[in-house]
């Protein structure tokens, strides 16, 4: 699908942007009550916060497809003494685990603490995660995400997702410079321009360590990618070959770009190496190849190919230098990614028009939608979620679903029609 794109571009422009505020909305489609049921208390915090710090934290749950959070009305009154939940009142709501705290001030900074208490087995009416951290005004969203993940991994024992970052691509019509690539928290807000331009920007894919994108740009009357510098500004161009240059994607460990490139004939995969520069071509066949994406442990590629007539999904093995069609049903899938820590892809596939899907290691899949025009989907690095691109009241946004379809939002814009979703890589500190 992405092929499809590269039609050709004229004319050339480009800026570095500064930061900008948030443009994306969330509105809920479906899911909401069938994850695990779970508490989360409004934080005792002051006006200046800004935020609702527990209002964050009950989205960031819901979103993951695992919880599904009560509501205050759920709640009976007077089941918080100030330091701890009554776990017998609670038990009638269902709720397996409560989450409470508060937002206070520590000199120049803010404090953000919140508890964890058992309301069900051998822990209940325990607290079985504590966390405090700092804080400033403006990275009080950021705080909010930090409890949401230390929930999660106590729970579902996983790392959480939601202090992640999303880039995309924002179209503008009208605008001098129409072309837009951000990036932005996974839920749409702190939206961050880095660049703009008169022509397409296409295909972002991040750095494992977050401080790089590559992407695909039409300056000189052809398609380019380059490799964007977030921290520095500074952005280097990797591939411009005669003829189509496109789909980038980061391996893994960072040393290695995958591409599609067509210098020597009909698109196909090759790999461009950070360290040496050197491009190396991996896939040799008449027909169409495009679309790679990297296996977790940076072994595999798996990519689009028409070699069998249509669309499907193919798996290239470095190890043992060979191919394997991994789908066959459907009039076509493509846009492959696997799921971190499974034998599981999403992907998208034709049926009724094009949808997200997920194919699990027996080949069964799944539809995650039930829209008709997804495209670009992009995994979470915890393999919780799915960001892609569709169609929603007439123009072109992004949507999240959880990887087993319990939850879907639609993120439209207020700023213009965007595309290319990528996910960003998980955060250590």
């Amino acid at each position: 699908m992405r092929l499809m794109k590269f039609l050709g571009a004229f004319g050339f422009g480009l800026f570095i942007m500064s930061n900008a505020q948030a443009a994306l909305n969330i509105e809920i489609t479906g899911g909401i009550n069938e994850g695990r049921k779970i508490a989360v208390l409004p934080f005792t915090q002051t006006a200046d916060v800004g935020i609702d710090v527990a209002s964050v934290v009950s989205a960031d749950l819901m979103r993951s497809g695992k919880f599904s959070p009560l509501s205050q009305s759920q709640i009976p009154t007077g089941v918080f003494d100030g330091e701890k939940v009554n776990a017998d009142m609670m038990a009638g709501t269902g709720a397996e685990a409560v989450v409470f705290g508060k937002v206070y001030p520590d000199g120049n900074t803010y404090q953000v603490e919140f508890l964890l208490q058992s309301l069900v087995g051998e822990n209940k009416g325990q607290v079985i995660a504590h966390y405090r951290g700092a804080s400033g005004l403006n990275t009080m969203r950021q705080a909010a995400h930090r409890v949401s993940d230390r929930v999660y991994e106590k729970l579902v024992g996983q790392k959480g997702a939601f202090r992640t970052r999303i880039a995309y691509v924002v179209f503008r019509h009208g605008a001098k410079f129409p072309y837009q690539l951000m990036t932005a928290d996974y839920d749409g807000f702190n939206e961050v321009p880095i660049l703009k331009s008169t022509e397409p920007i296409m295909t972002p894919s991040w750095s494992p360590d977050g401080t790089k994108i590559v992407y695909v740009s039409f300056e000189n009357k052809n398609s380019a990618i380059f490799i964007q510098d977030l921290n520095t500004k500074q952005r280097t161009r990797i591939a411009s070959f005669k003829g189509l240059n496109s789909s980038p994607a980061w391996s893994p460990d960072g040393s290695k770009i995958a591409m599609v490139l067509s210098k020597d004939g009909q698109p196909d995969i090759y790999y461009y190496d950070v360290n040496t520069r050197a491009v190396q071509r991996v896939t040799a066949d008449p027909a169409i190849d495009t679309e790679p994406n990297w296996s977790a442990d940076g072994r595999q590629l798996f990519f689009t190919s028409e070699r069998g007539g249509r669309a499907q999904i193919y798996k290239f093995d470095f190890n043992t230098r060979t191919t394997e069609r991994l789908t066959y049903q459907g009039q076509m899938n493509l846009s492959a990614e696997p799921i971190p820590g499974t034998n599981s892809v999403i992907m998208i596939t034709r049926h009724n028009g094009y949808r997200v899907a997920r194919m699990d290691e027996d080949g069964s899949i799944y539809m995650l939608t039930t829209s008709n025009l997804d495209e670009s989907p992009s995994v979470a690095p915890n393999g919780s979620m799915v960001i892609y691109s569709t169609i929603y009241q007439g123009r072109k946004g992004l949507a999240i679903v959880s990887a087993d379809g319990r939850f879907r939002a639609n993120l439209p814009s207020t700023s213009g029609e965007i595309s290319s979703p990528a996910w960003g890589p998980l955060l250590d500190k």
